[in-house]
Protein backbone atom coordinates (compact mmCIF):
# COMPACT_ATOMS: atom_id res chain seq x y z
CA UNK A 1 0.00 0.00 0.00
CA UNK A 2 1.51 3.03 -0.94
CA UNK A 3 2.42 5.73 1.96
CA UNK A 4 -0.40 8.63 2.76
CA UNK A 5 0.49 12.67 3.45
CA UNK A 6 -1.37 14.70 4.89
CA UNK A 7 -1.72 18.28 3.92
CA UNK A 8 -3.14 21.40 4.64
CA UNK A 9 -3.96 24.53 2.40
CA UNK A 10 -2.43 27.53 3.55
CA UNK A 11 -4.67 30.75 3.57
CA UNK A 12 -4.34 34.43 3.98
CA UNK A 13 -7.48 35.73 6.09
CA UNK A 14 -8.39 39.79 5.70
CA UNK A 15 -10.40 40.97 8.50
CA UNK A 16 -13.14 39.23 9.86
CA UNK A 17 -15.62 41.47 8.89
CA UNK A 18 -15.18 41.02 5.26
CA UNK A 19 -14.57 37.21 5.55
CA UNK A 20 -12.01 37.21 2.39
CA UNK A 21 -9.22 34.03 1.79
CA UNK A 22 -6.46 33.29 -0.73
CA UNK A 23 -4.98 30.47 -0.91
CA UNK A 24 -1.27 30.66 -1.07
CA UNK A 25 0.64 27.82 -0.48
CA UNK A 26 0.83 24.32 0.97
CA UNK A 27 2.30 22.26 3.49
CA UNK A 28 2.37 18.65 3.74
CA UNK A 29 3.19 17.13 7.23
CA UNK A 30 6.17 14.39 6.87
CA UNK A 31 7.34 11.89 9.42
CA UNK A 32 10.80 14.52 10.10
CA UNK A 33 9.98 17.76 8.48
CA UNK A 34 7.44 19.79 6.99
CA UNK A 35 7.07 20.40 3.77
CA UNK A 36 6.14 23.85 2.78
CA UNK A 37 5.07 24.77 -1.15
CA UNK A 38 4.52 28.50 -2.19
CA UNK A 39 2.04 29.66 -4.49
CA UNK A 40 3.34 30.90 -8.13
CA UNK A 41 1.50 33.66 -7.70
CA UNK A 42 1.46 35.57 -4.43
CA UNK A 43 1.02 39.44 -5.74
CA UNK A 44 -2.61 38.15 -6.12
CA UNK A 45 -2.42 39.17 -1.85
CA UNK A 46 -2.59 42.66 -3.21
CA UNK A 47 -5.82 42.20 -4.37
CA UNK A 48 -7.32 41.76 -0.81
CA UNK A 49 -5.02 43.24 1.59
CA UNK A 50 -2.96 46.92 0.73
CA UNK A 51 -1.29 46.06 3.79
CA UNK A 52 0.21 43.10 3.37
CA UNK A 53 3.30 42.52 0.72
CA UNK A 54 4.01 39.35 -1.07
CA UNK A 55 7.47 38.93 0.63
CA UNK A 56 5.89 39.24 3.98
CA UNK A 57 3.73 36.48 3.13
CA UNK A 58 6.80 34.46 1.58
CA UNK A 59 8.83 35.21 4.44
CA UNK A 60 5.70 33.28 6.70
CA UNK A 61 5.74 30.77 4.80
CA UNK A 62 9.63 29.88 4.72
CA UNK A 63 9.55 30.06 8.54
CA UNK A 64 6.63 27.31 9.14
CA UNK A 65 8.58 24.68 8.60
CA UNK A 66 11.58 26.05 11.39
CA UNK A 67 8.74 26.23 13.68
CA UNK A 68 7.32 23.28 12.87
CA UNK A 69 10.92 21.69 13.16
CA UNK A 70 10.31 22.88 17.39
CA UNK A 71 7.50 21.75 18.17
CA UNK A 72 7.73 18.22 16.57
CA UNK A 73 10.82 18.58 19.34
CA UNK A 74 8.38 18.84 22.23
CA UNK A 75 6.43 16.11 21.38
CA UNK A 76 3.73 18.16 19.77
CA UNK A 77 1.01 15.67 17.90
CA UNK A 78 -0.07 16.60 14.11
CA UNK A 79 -3.38 18.06 15.83
CA UNK A 80 -1.70 20.71 18.28
CA UNK A 81 0.68 21.73 15.30
CA UNK A 82 -1.89 22.22 12.98
CA UNK A 83 -3.82 24.47 15.54
CA UNK A 84 -0.04 26.61 16.00
CA UNK A 85 0.42 27.09 12.71
CA UNK A 86 -2.65 28.27 12.14
CA UNK A 87 -2.40 31.66 14.05
CA UNK A 88 0.81 33.07 12.72
CA UNK A 89 -0.59 36.40 11.86
CA UNK A 90 -2.95 36.71 8.79
CA UNK A 91 -2.27 33.56 7.64
CA UNK A 92 -4.35 30.29 8.58
CA UNK A 93 -4.50 26.42 7.52
CA UNK A 94 -7.64 24.81 6.02
CA UNK A 95 -8.39 21.15 7.80
CA UNK A 96 -6.35 18.15 6.89
CA UNK A 97 -6.27 16.61 3.52
CA UNK A 98 -4.97 13.28 2.74
CA UNK A 99 -3.37 12.18 -0.30
CA UNK A 100 -1.00 8.77 -1.60
CA UNK A 101 1.86 8.92 -3.64
CA UNK A 102 4.44 5.48 -3.96
CA UNK A 103 7.92 7.13 -4.47
CA UNK A 104 9.22 10.53 -5.14
CA UNK A 105 8.05 11.20 -8.57
CA UNK A 106 4.48 10.32 -7.50
CA UNK A 107 4.55 12.36 -4.30
CA UNK A 108 5.87 15.25 -6.50
CA UNK A 109 2.91 14.82 -9.04
CA UNK A 110 0.65 14.82 -6.33
CA UNK A 111 2.16 18.03 -4.72
CA UNK A 112 2.10 19.96 -8.32
CA UNK A 113 -1.31 18.54 -8.98
CA UNK A 114 -2.81 19.69 -5.49
CA UNK A 115 -0.79 23.47 -5.78
CA UNK A 116 -2.51 24.03 -9.64
CA UNK A 117 -5.99 22.54 -8.91
CA UNK A 118 -6.30 24.76 -5.21
CA UNK A 119 -3.58 27.32 -5.03
CA UNK A 120 -2.05 28.59 -8.56
CA UNK A 121 -5.49 28.60 -10.93
CA UNK A 122 -6.57 31.52 -12.35
CA UNK A 123 -9.88 31.31 -13.27
CA UNK A 124 -10.85 34.39 -14.91
CA UNK A 125 -10.02 34.29 -18.78
CA UNK A 126 -11.51 30.53 -18.71
CA UNK A 127 -14.96 32.02 -17.58
CA UNK A 128 -15.22 34.94 -19.95
CA UNK A 129 -17.59 32.41 -22.38
CA UNK A 130 -20.71 30.89 -21.32
CA UNK A 131 -19.60 27.10 -20.57
CA UNK A 132 -20.98 24.68 -23.58
CA UNK A 133 -21.09 21.03 -22.63
CA UNK A 134 -22.93 18.23 -23.16
CA UNK A 135 -23.37 17.31 -19.17
CA UNK A 136 -24.37 20.75 -18.17
CA UNK A 137 -26.62 20.76 -20.92
CA UNK A 138 -28.22 17.52 -19.82
CA UNK A 139 -28.21 18.28 -16.23
CA UNK A 140 -30.47 21.51 -17.26
CA UNK A 141 -32.30 19.57 -19.23
CA UNK A 142 -33.29 17.29 -16.60
CA UNK A 143 -34.07 19.84 -14.11
CA UNK A 144 -36.31 21.55 -16.49
CA UNK A 145 -38.36 18.15 -16.77
CA UNK A 146 -38.46 18.55 -13.31
CA UNK A 147 -39.89 21.65 -13.42
CA UNK A 148 -37.02 23.13 -10.75
CA UNK A 149 -34.68 24.89 -13.26
CA UNK A 150 -35.42 28.67 -13.49
CA UNK A 151 -36.56 30.47 -16.04
CA UNK A 152 -34.88 33.53 -17.81
CA UNK A 153 -36.37 36.19 -15.58
CA UNK A 154 -35.80 34.29 -12.33
CA UNK A 155 -33.47 34.89 -9.54
CA UNK A 156 -32.64 33.56 -6.75
CA UNK A 157 -35.75 34.46 -4.79
CA UNK A 158 -37.95 32.06 -6.74
CA UNK A 159 -36.15 28.86 -4.91
CA UNK A 160 -35.18 27.31 -8.30
CA UNK A 161 -32.23 26.63 -9.82
CA UNK A 162 -30.59 29.36 -11.82
CA UNK A 163 -28.02 28.56 -14.21
CA UNK A 164 -24.96 31.17 -14.35
CA UNK A 165 -24.70 32.89 -11.13
CA UNK A 166 -21.83 35.12 -10.75
CA UNK A 167 -20.11 34.41 -7.40
CA UNK A 168 -17.32 37.33 -8.10
CA UNK A 169 -15.97 39.33 -10.74
CA UNK A 170 -14.92 37.01 -13.64
CA UNK A 171 -16.35 34.08 -11.73
CA UNK A 172 -19.20 31.96 -12.79
CA UNK A 173 -21.34 28.95 -11.05
CA UNK A 174 -22.89 26.75 -13.55
CA UNK A 175 -25.87 26.41 -11.24
CA UNK A 176 -27.17 27.79 -8.03
CA UNK A 177 -30.29 27.17 -5.76
CA UNK A 178 -31.44 28.76 -2.76
CA UNK A 179 -33.57 27.38 -0.17
CA UNK A 180 -32.78 28.25 3.30
CA UNK A 181 -29.61 27.04 2.62
CA UNK A 182 -27.06 28.10 -0.55
CA UNK A 183 -26.48 24.82 -2.54
CA UNK A 184 -23.74 25.30 -5.98
CA UNK A 185 -22.92 23.15 -8.66
CA UNK A 186 -20.02 23.49 -10.19
CA UNK A 187 -19.50 20.89 -13.62
CA UNK A 188 -16.50 19.22 -15.48
CA UNK A 189 -16.95 17.67 -18.28
CA UNK A 190 -14.00 15.30 -19.71
CA UNK A 191 -16.08 12.74 -21.73
CA UNK A 192 -14.99 14.01 -24.90
CA UNK A 193 -12.37 12.47 -27.48
CA UNK A 194 -10.98 16.07 -26.88
CA UNK A 195 -10.85 15.99 -23.53
CA UNK A 196 -7.10 15.82 -22.59
CA UNK A 197 -5.73 14.97 -18.73
CA UNK A 198 -4.35 18.90 -18.57
CA UNK A 199 -7.77 20.09 -19.61
CA UNK A 200 -9.64 18.44 -17.24
CA UNK A 201 -7.08 19.13 -14.42
CA UNK A 202 -7.63 22.91 -15.12
CA UNK A 203 -10.94 22.73 -15.25
CA UNK A 204 -11.86 21.00 -11.74
CA UNK A 205 -9.12 23.89 -10.53
CA UNK A 206 -11.51 26.66 -12.02
CA UNK A 207 -14.47 24.71 -10.78
CA UNK A 208 -13.00 24.26 -7.06
CA UNK A 209 -12.13 28.35 -7.17
CA UNK A 210 -15.26 28.97 -8.09
CA UNK A 211 -16.98 26.71 -5.34
CA UNK A 212 -14.58 28.44 -2.52
CA UNK A 213 -15.52 32.46 -3.31
CA UNK A 214 -19.38 30.75 -3.45
CA UNK A 215 -18.45 30.08 0.60
CA UNK A 216 -17.25 33.23 0.59
CA UNK A 217 -20.33 35.09 -0.54
CA UNK A 218 -22.94 32.79 0.58
CA UNK A 219 -21.39 32.01 3.82
CA UNK A 220 -19.79 28.76 4.95
CA UNK A 221 -23.13 26.56 5.41
CA UNK A 222 -23.22 26.79 1.53
CA UNK A 223 -23.65 23.54 0.04
CA UNK A 224 -20.98 22.76 -3.00
CA UNK A 225 -20.79 20.26 -5.52
CA UNK A 226 -18.84 19.02 -8.06
CA UNK A 227 -20.52 16.58 -10.92
CA UNK A 228 -17.92 15.32 -13.38
CA UNK A 229 -17.97 13.02 -16.02
CA UNK A 230 -14.64 11.66 -17.44
CA UNK A 231 -13.26 8.06 -18.74
CA UNK A 232 -12.15 5.26 -16.57
CA UNK A 233 -8.29 6.50 -17.06
CA UNK A 234 -8.87 9.96 -17.22
CA UNK A 235 -10.89 9.87 -13.80
CA UNK A 236 -8.34 8.00 -12.43
CA UNK A 237 -5.23 10.43 -12.94
CA UNK A 238 -7.15 13.48 -12.41
CA UNK A 239 -9.05 11.76 -9.05
CA UNK A 240 -5.47 13.60 -7.08
CA UNK A 241 -7.75 17.16 -8.08
CA UNK A 242 -10.71 16.02 -7.77
CA UNK A 243 -9.69 14.85 -3.99
CA UNK A 244 -7.81 18.53 -3.57
CA UNK A 245 -11.27 20.01 -4.35
CA UNK A 246 -13.32 17.89 -2.07
CA UNK A 247 -10.86 18.76 0.35
CA UNK A 248 -12.17 22.04 0.12
CA UNK A 249 -14.99 21.15 0.90
CA UNK A 250 -17.05 19.78 -2.37
CA UNK A 251 -18.95 16.96 -2.93
CA UNK A 252 -17.98 15.09 -5.81
CA UNK A 253 -21.07 13.45 -7.89
CA UNK A 254 -19.72 10.95 -10.19
CA UNK A 255 -22.21 11.58 -13.48
CA UNK A 256 -21.21 8.26 -14.68
CA UNK A 257 -22.55 6.57 -12.06
CA UNK A 258 -26.43 5.96 -11.64
CA UNK A 259 -26.35 5.61 -8.36
CA UNK A 260 -24.52 9.63 -7.50
CA UNK A 261 -26.44 10.75 -10.88
CA UNK A 262 -30.36 9.79 -8.89
CA UNK A 263 -29.07 10.67 -5.59
CA UNK A 264 -27.86 14.25 -7.13
CA UNK A 265 -30.97 14.89 -9.24
CA UNK A 266 -33.56 13.64 -6.82
CA UNK A 267 -31.73 15.51 -3.99
CA UNK A 268 -31.79 18.76 -5.30
CA UNK A 269 -34.95 18.85 -6.60
CA UNK A 270 -36.60 18.08 -3.78
CA UNK A 271 -35.14 21.29 -2.19
CA UNK A 272 -36.60 23.68 -5.64
CA UNK A 273 -39.87 25.03 -5.76
CA UNK A 274 -41.28 23.37 -9.01
CA UNK A 275 -42.90 25.61 -11.27
CA UNK A 276 -46.79 25.02 -11.36
CA UNK A 277 -47.89 22.98 -14.14
CA UNK A 278 -50.70 25.38 -16.68
CA UNK A 279 -53.24 22.74 -16.18
CA UNK A 280 -53.18 23.47 -12.35
CA UNK A 281 -53.28 26.80 -13.05
CA UNK A 282 -56.26 26.71 -15.26
CA UNK A 283 -58.09 24.50 -12.64
CA UNK A 284 -57.65 26.92 -9.68
CA UNK A 285 -58.51 30.04 -11.75
CA UNK A 286 -61.48 28.19 -12.94
CA UNK A 287 -62.82 27.40 -9.34
CA UNK A 288 -61.55 31.09 -8.26
CA UNK A 289 -63.27 32.52 -11.15
CA UNK A 290 -61.99 35.84 -12.86
CA UNK A 291 -60.28 39.36 -10.66
CA UNK A 292 -61.84 42.69 -11.33
CA UNK A 293 -60.31 45.79 -10.12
Amino acid sequence: MAPSYKFSVVQLATEEDRGERLNVGLVVFNDDRLDVRVGKRLEKVRAISGAVEPDDVRRALDGMSTLDGKLRDTGAELSERLKFLSKLGPLTLSRLGVFEAEGASTYEARVASILKTLVDAEPAPLRSKEKRSKLLTQMKRIFRDERVLAKRDEDLSSHRIVPRYEVAEGLTADLVLKNGAYHVVETVDASGDESTFRKAVSEIGVAALVLERARMKFGDETSARLVYEASADLERLAMPSLEAAAHQGATLVNWASAQDRSKFVQHLSSLATPVEQKSKRAERSRRTGPTFI
